[in-house]
């Protein structure tokens, strides 16, 4: 079995279904906010919401209970991408967590709340 850190070319498996499923079982329903249409070149935000409840505990590595592992996977439609940070206005900069981006592969992210841009011209 692949990790994810390793990377996929595609994050779907021939059924559809998204290789992270092999591993995180549980699934949930999201709230996702994003424009509904987006003019080439434009920086635009995508806000991801998970309704759970917050005192769900885990067990973590050290056997004690911790902090639920939440994340998404979001696969971009071809020619999107992260917005370059130079790209991004302050006030979007102080709603964004970078410290949870983690690129899986060149369409897909996990995120919480990212900035996109359409690289087509």
């Amino acid at each position: 079995m692949q990790h994810y850190e390793e990377g996929y070319e595609n994050p779907r498996e021939a059924t559809r279904r998204i290789v992270c499923a092999n591993c995180h079982l549980a699934n949930k329903l999201v709230d996702i906010e994003v424009p509904q249409a987006v003019l080439p070149d434009t920086v635009f935000e995508a806000v991801v919401r998970i309704p759970y409840d917050m005192q769900m505990k885990q067990v973590i590595a050290n056997d004690k209970r911790g902090a639920l592992n939440v994340g998404v996977v979001l696969i971009l439609p071809e020619g999107f991408e992260l917005a370059p940070p130079d790209r991004i206005s302050p006030e979007m900069k102080e709603n964004i967590y970078y410290k949870v981006l983690q690129t899986l592969v060149t369409t897909s992210i996990k995120f919480n709340d990212f900035v996109f841009t359409s690289e087509y011209n």
